[in-house]
């Protein structure tokens, strides 16, 4: 048998019979809280399990957690949290009431969350004086909406009717209901958090984006606590392994529960995710959509957003504070879209391609909605040109993954091929097919471990080949240009100054060589201009004259003009300088080094005074040498004697 998880969740107004119908559903009171009994109404969220056979496929199960949410407005906060992550919105209306303020709320809400399956359960129809026209009011009232058309099923909870119908449509419409996409990034919005004896921390909540394999490593977002999936259930049968779409109930390895004085504990609102998928982030920048249906009773649902106005964030089971500003105009009107930025007080946990939630400040009306862009937003480039630009380009196309790997790789030019788009709603797989649509297209080209812009690498490449080669034609007498120099001449024109690692690195990959300090084109050879040759003929006259006993330094260049010739010597590795007081040609110094191997190779561990007489010179230039063959790794110094590595 085949079997196919989906969450449904409940939505409507208070006192329109949700959790009854859940009840009358799966057998389950999904009203679990003493206040929730003693009110008569659902304040929290509550949970409920069902499976229903095809009733055209007898081979198919569709094996459904029904997430029951709140209708009061005092408690819309709870709902928000409840439906993030459904695949199908199972709307509650009562035939005796209508379509109410939070019956409207709740629709905008599900719209801004993207979701696009839903039906109707038309409860109490037996209470109604005329059901076919109430059902025809109600559609009425939602024409227009993203939910204009949905079936309609009138049932009554107290005389059972019309449950075997609802089940029946539920049936129906998930056949045509995607599966839970598996993207290789499971992540757990958590709802609940409790700590039933002896067991330790359990956390539940509808599990998206990928698998979670019992006892693998896991981290919690947005603050970064390392824990273990000790246990995994669903519906209260352990699992080794939960897939999306399927409720799940976590047991957390040392993982306390937050409480008003233990504040690094876990609460509603973390996300329990895997290592790799990015870093929390305080600022998000997003498209908004303010729509143009109206909520009776709430007047500020139909306010224009101002540019600066602080709002309520809700995103999964999380509910932050957030100013927004907005790119290019000073209101969000209704049945408007507009780019904005979100800034927090602290971090939050998204991936590029989320949808979400905004309420006002004091918590009364839904005001807007909108889906992240940017899960990892700066604010002191979002109105720069290139932000603006890599953010109309995903507005344009928020559901895109070529839009978002181009847009990306166009803004920053350069971006490590580790992690790229870890942070989004787009699969492994998905993600490296647009790689390779960018190589093949000569968008983009592999350069070690980061992903540039083909154009733009090949450019900068070019800078730099043209300002080292130019300093060549200008210093002949150095050996390269001075990487200290060469960087500040880049940087500017990159947009992250630790590319220029890279960059040089790509620079000795093709053709050029590093050289101690410096950079050089391979084939540069470095020669003493014309107003030097003399005297760089002079030093090395003089430096062979009496190559084991030469003058010291400042007898070899006691001109401006000498010390040039002489410091041309050395950084060519012409001459080596073994001391402030000794300088000998380079030639000589691999003689006496290889003079020295051979001596001790023959009689073993040597003194200083040994070796000094076996290469013929005097203390002056034997001790800085024997220093120099020590440091190199020749020779390692054991008290008074010198042996070989």
């Amino acid at each position: 048998m085949t079997v196919r998880h989906f969450i449904v969740g409940t939505a409507g107004h208070i006192d329109h019979g949700k959790s009854s119908l859940v009840k009358a559903l799966t057998g389950v009171d999904p009203d679990r809280l003493p206040e929730e009994k003693a009110r008569g109404m659902t304040i929290d969220l509550g949970f409920a399990h069902l499976q229903i056979q095809d009733p055209d496929d007898p081979d198919m199960l569709y094996d459904i957690g029904i997430v029951d949410v709140p209708g009061h407005a005092d408690f819309v906060k709870n709902m928000v949290a409840g439906v993030g992550s459904i695949d199908l919105a199972l709307f509650i209306c009562a035939a005796d009431d209508g379509w109410m303020p939070q019956s409207e709320e709740h629709l905008q809400i599900l719209s801004y969350l993207g979701v696009e399956h839903a039906l109707m359960a038309m409860t109490k129809s037996d209470l109604a004086d005329d059901l076919e026209f109430t059902v025809e009011m109600v559609r009425d009232d939602i024409s227009g909406s993203a939910f204009d058309g949905i079936e309609i099923v009138p049932t009554s909870s107290i005389k059972r009717t019309g449950i075997d119908e609802l089940k029946a449509a539920l049936a129906r419409k998930l056949r045509d209901v995607p599966d839970p996409i598996d993207i290789g990034k499971p992540r757990l919005p958590v709802d609940r958090v409790f700590s039933p004896h002896g067991i330790g921390t359990v956390v539940t909540g509808t599990l998206i984006g990928g698998e979670f394999l019992k006892g693998a490593p896991a981290v919690v977002q947005p603050r970064g606590l390392e824990t273990h999936l000790r246990n995994i259930q669903s519906h209260s049968a352990d699992q080794e392994k939960a897939l999306p779409g399927m409720r799940t109930a976590l047991n957390l390895t040392d993982m306390p529960i937050a409480t008003r004085e233990r504040r690094d504990g876990i609460h509603r609102g973390d996300v329990v995710t895997l290592p790799g998928l990015g870093e929390p982030c305080d600022t998000l920048d997003v498209l908004l959509e303010k729509g143009d249906r109206d909520v009776r009773g709430q007047p500020s649902a139909t306010i224009p957003i101002k540019n600066g106005q602080k709002v309520r964030w809700h995103h999964g089971g999380a509910n932050y504070g957030a100013r927004v500003l907005f790119l290019g105009t000073k209101l969000l009107e209704r049945g408007q879209k507009v780019i904005a930025q979100l800034r927090f007080d602290e971090p939050v946990y998204a991936f590029a391609g989320d949808r979400f939630v905004l309420r006002d400040w004091g918590k009364r009306s839904t005001i807007a909605g909108g889906i992240v862009l940017d899960a990892d937003a700066k604010r002191r480039i979002f109105r720069q040109v290139r932000q603006k630009e890599f953010l109309e380009n995903r507005a344009a196309a928020p559901d895109d993954v070529a839009t978002y790997a181009a847009t990306l790789l166009e803004r920053d030019k350069a971006v490590p091929h580790t992690g790229f788009l870890a942070k989004s709603r787009f699969s492994k797989q998905a993600i490296d097919a647009s790689l390779q649509e960018l190589t093949e297209a000569d968008i983009a080209t592999i350069q070690g471990k980061l992903i540039v812009d083909q154009v733009w690498w090949k450019r900068m490449f070019e800078k730099a080949s043209s300002l080292i080669r130019d300093h060549h034609e200008a210093h002949p007498e150095h050996i390269g240009l001075l990487i200290n120099n060469l960087r500040p001449k880049l940087t500017s024109s990159l947009p992250d100054p630790k590319l220029f690692d890279p960059l040089l690195e790509a620079l000795c990959q093709n053709g050029f060589v590093r050289a101690g300090k410096s950079v050089r084109w391979g084939e540069h050879s470095p020669k003493l201009p014309d107003n030097l040759a003399a005297a760089g003929d002079r030093i090395r006259a003089a430096l062979k004259a009496n190559p084991l006993e030469p003058p010291n330094p400042k007898e070899l260049a006691p001109t401006d003009t000498d010390t040039k010739a002489l410091k041309f010597l050395l950084e060519t590795g012409e001459a080596i300088q073994l001391s402030d007081k000794a300088i000998i040609l380079a030639e000589v110094f691999e003689s006496a080094k290889s003079r020295i191997v051979d001596y001790i190779r023959t009689n073993g561990a040597s003194t200083a005074s040994d070796l000094r007489q076996a290469v013929d010179t005097t203390r002056r230039i034997m001790i800085p040498l024997l220093e120099k063959l020590d440091s190199e790794g020749t020779t390692r110094r054991d008290g008074e004697i010198r042996v070989l590595r």
